[in-house]
């Protein structure tokens, strides 16, 4: 089974879970989600995101669905965060999988 690499240490704090999550060493999904409803709108975001995804590559994808819509809805990704790559990224997942 694959996992992420170690890396360096990511300013964003939301980003250690994240990594904690997909590299299967003691985060949860929950845990995630947690994170970021406990944190700012930015984090909010990409806990769901990553949420999304994460989902996704275990192949349950209504929770796919749901957690990546709402990231391309969230209050970051339609305001503040509009112009993040990242935002898009969420918008144009959606777009591809039929999730609009």
């Amino acid at each position: 089974q694959m996992s992420l690499p170690k890396g360096k240490k990511d300013r964003r704090k939301i980003m250690s879970t994240v990594y904690s999550l997909f590299r299967n060493d003691g985060a949860t999904e929950f845990d995630l989600r947690d994170a970021g409803h406990d944190s700012n709108i930015s984090d909010e975001f990409y806990s769901l995101f990553y949420l999304g995804l994460y989902c996704e590559i275990r192949g349950e994808m209504s929770k796919a669905e749901m957690y990546m819509k709402m990231a391309a809805r969230s209050k970051y990704a339609t305001t503040v965060g509009s112009g993040d790559y990242m935002s898009a990224c969420a918008r144009i997942h959606c777009q591809l999988r039929g999730w609009v």
